[in-house]
């Protein structure tokens, strides 16, 4: 597989843990942990990831776009 950005074939797996944010500063204390696996070209820098199912039904069930923007 080839990076979608740059075409290079260098690209190696991460492990990682992400804290997303919902949107707005009254919102710091509400966030998903993830931990996606990474790809990563080295070449460019282009990353990959994708959030797993059960974060990624929790940042659906919070994310209320009326109440966020309050």
């Amino acid at each position: 597989m080839c990076c979608k950005s740059c075409r290079s074939e260098n690209q190696k797996v991460f492990f990682s843990e992400i804290n997303i944010h919902f949107p707005g500063l009254q919102n710091l204390t509400r966030n998903v942990w993830a931990f996606p696996t990474l790809l990563v070209c080295v070449n460019c820098g282009f990353t990959e990831l994708q959030i797993e199912a059960p974060a990624l039904q929790l940042l659906n069930e919070g994310y209320d776009a009326e109440e966020l923007a309050a």
